[in-house]
C-alpha cells in the first residue's frame, strides 16, 4: 500500500515541478525584466533572476548551490525510500513538496545559471521576490516542524502522566 502512496506522490511531485517551470517560462516570456500589478497594494508579478539562495544570500555561487541542492535532494529521496514504512503520510507529503521545490529551482540553476523568481508581495510588506518552488519548500518545512513540535508535546504529555 505504501508503494502506491509513494507512486502517487511522485506523480504529484512531477506535476508540481512542471507547474513551477511552466509559470517561470510564461513569466520570462511575458515579463522579462519587468513587473505587473496583480492586486493593488498586495501583489505584483516581477521577473527577477536570483543567483543566490534565499533572499539572494551567496549570489553568484551557482555551482556550490547546485552541489548542495543535489546532495540534499538525494538525501531526502533516499530517506523517503529507505524509511517509507515508518514515515507518516503527512511527512511524506511534506518531503515530496520539498523535493519538488528543490528540483524545480535546481533545474533553473543548471539550465539558466540562476533561479527565476516572480511572486512579489513588496506592495504589502518588504520581502524578497520568490517563486512557487520556494512556497513548496517552505510549506514542506512548516509541516515537518509542526509535526515534530506536536510529537514532542505529545511525548512530554505522555511522560508526565
Amino acid at each position: 500500500m505504501k508503494d502506491k502512496k509513494i507512486n502517487f506522490l511522485i506523480i504529484i511531485t512531477i506535476i508540481a515541478i512542471l507547474l513551477d517551470q511552466t509559470i517561470k517560462i510564461i513569466i520570462t516570456n511575458k515579463l522579462f525584466n519587468s513587473s505587473i500589478l496583480v492586486i493593488p497594494h498586495v501583489l505584483k508579478l516581477t521577473y527577477t533572476q536570483n543567483t543566490g539562495a534565499a533572499f539572494g544570500i551567496g549570489s553568484n555561487s551557482t555551482s556550490m548551490f547546485v552541489a548542495v541542492n543535489v546532495v540534499i535532494i538525494g538525501l531526502i529521496i533516499y530517506f523517503i525510500f529507505s524509511k517509507k514504512e515508518e514515515i507518516s503520510r503527512l511527512i511524506l507529503i511534506a518531503l515530496h513538496l520539498i523535493v519538488a521545490g528543490g528540483i524545480s529551482n535546481l533545474i533553473d540553476r543548471i539550465i539558466r545559471g540562476f533561479v527565476i523568481d516572480y511572486i512579489d508581495i513588496s506592495p504589502l510588506i518588504r520581502y524578497p521576490v520568490f517563486n512557487l518552488a520556494d512556497i513548496f519548500i517552505v510549506v514542506g518545512c512548516i509541516i515537518i516542524a509542526i509535526s515534530l513540535i506536536k510529537d514532542v508535546i505529545l511525548k512530554k504529555k505522555n511522560i508526565g502522566e
